[in-house]
């Protein structure tokens, strides 16, 4: 019987002491407002540039994802996480379509507790039809901590349109 309880009270502690790895979690940030093309941006993507920026460091994968497709007057953003075995699916959404028109966005948030592995990464953005490019791509963070991924986009609200 004594024997039972230490074997008992044994494997509560090797449980206890297994850490299991968590899912990622999504933190938004911030976004930068419609964005006006006559004036140099930090990154300096083109208007028909759709890109992916990103930095991992103890496990938090921050993005900057450059002009995200969306209706002038979104009153707020939407970023939601889903993990599905190796991929991590970003879906971006607006609150709201108040305008009759579409700019483009930048958009900042950090992913928690990622594990420093080789990940794909898919962004479902409101904007891009099928007809259009998705942005699915492969980061491998133990090799590559930090990089960018493009789409060239050539449908409003990406474009030339700024440039008129």
């Amino acid at each position: 019987m004594r024997f039972t309880w230490i074997l008992l009270f044994l494997l509560g502690l090797l449980s206890a002491c297994h850490k299991e790895s968590a899912d990622p979690a999504l933190l938004f940030g911030q976004n930068s407002g419609c964005k006006d093309f006559s004036l140099k941006t930090e990154l300096s993507d083109g208007p028909t540039s759709d890109c992916l920026y990103y930095s991992y460091f103890d496990n938090t994968l921050i993005i900057k994802h450059v002009n995200v497709g969306f209706n002038c007057c979104p009153e707020g953003f939407k970023v939601e996480l889903q993990v599905l075995g190796d991929t991590l699916v970003i879906r971006e959404r607006e609150n709201s379509n108040l305008c009759d028109c579409s700019c483009l966005f930048d958009l900042e948030y950090s992913l928690t507790d990622v594990e420093k592995k080789t990940w794909w990464i898919r962004v479902d953005e409101e904007y891009v039809g099928e007809d259009m490019e998705p942005m699915f791509f492969e980061i491998d963070l133990k090799n590559d901590p930090e990089g960018k991924w493009c789409v060239e986009r050539t449908h409003y609200p990406w474009g030339d349109y700024y440039n008129q």
